[in-house]
């Protein structure tokens, strides 16, 4: 009886360990970094290890985006080189946290120029698309890999 409740526990106690591991260096170039991420999903596809995708993948871009953004203050965001629903989350995180302080000023989101991915940019658009349809006030800036989001008192807590 103790055994079968010892195994039950160790099913419940299910641990993430980490699969891909993300460096400085990697954020240089971002097209191998997502070809080293590829290349786990793959295995995982192979090893019939598809609960794995998923907490894989976010850990990859949770990676990223601490890389990025640890010498950058709350008033600016880099989603360059995460996947894009993982960079709108980040952003919209972001956006509340700065809304639940009644912050009013100059939010700066960089999201890179899209010369990855075939030279098709990903995160830039959809960015615009989220500002728009959260109808926040924004501009582009630095050659179009950043944007300035202006936010005010009467901005709201976005879902």
């Amino acid at each position: 009886m103790f055994a079968v409740v010892l195994l039950v526990g160790a099913i419940l106690t299910y641990q993430f360990v980490r699969r891909v591991f993300v460096t400085k260096e990697d954020l240089e170039d971002v097209d191998s970094l997502h070809e080293k991420l590829n290349n786990e999903i793959n295995k995982l596809k192979k090893e019939k290890k598809y609960q794995l995708i998923k907490p894989t993948v976010d850990d990859f871009n949770a990676q990223i985006f601490q890389l990025s953004n640890k010498d950058k203050n709350k008033y600016t965001i880099d989603l360059h080189g995460l996947y894009t629903d993982n960079a709108i989350v980040e952003l919209k995180n972001r956006i509340n946290l700065l809304i639940k302080e009644k912050y009013k000023g100059q939010l700066t989101v960089i999201t890179g120029r899209g010369n990855h991915n075939s030279g098709v940019a990903k995160i830039k658009p959809r960015v615009i698309i989220f500002f728009k349809e959260n109808s926040l006030v924004f501009e582009e800036k630095s050659k179009g890999g950043a944007f300035i989001v202006y936010l005010n008192s009467q901005n709201v807590i976005l879902s």
